[in-house]
């Protein structure tokens, strides 16, 4: 995964989902403008690995040309920051 830069604005209803998601570890998808939480895991290491089955299950389906953006939460402070998968 590579953080993107100079990010668009991340919208309103991910940090909504954000919000109500206690687990400090989260991989949030915002497809076709509806937001999704895919994984989250309250340790690092469970998330990695889930992370890692997720990718290999379900990335190839988003490759398509599809509306799809990717955040992710990886520390204990909340922030989040969008990403390239």
């Amino acid at each position: 995964m590579k953080i993107i830069n100079k990010p668009k604005p991340i919208p309103s209803s991910i940090y909504k989902l954000a919000a109500s998601t206690p687990e400090p570890f989260a991989l949030f998808i915002f497809l076709d403008s509806v937001p999704y939480c895919e994984i989250k895991s309250m340790r690092l290491a469970e998330f990695t690995e889930k992370l890692f089955s997720w990718k290999r299950d379900n990335s190839p389906s988003l490759k398509a040309p599809v509306n799809v953006r990717f955040f992710i939460r990886t520390s204990k402070d909340l922030q989040l920051q969008e990403v390239r998968l």
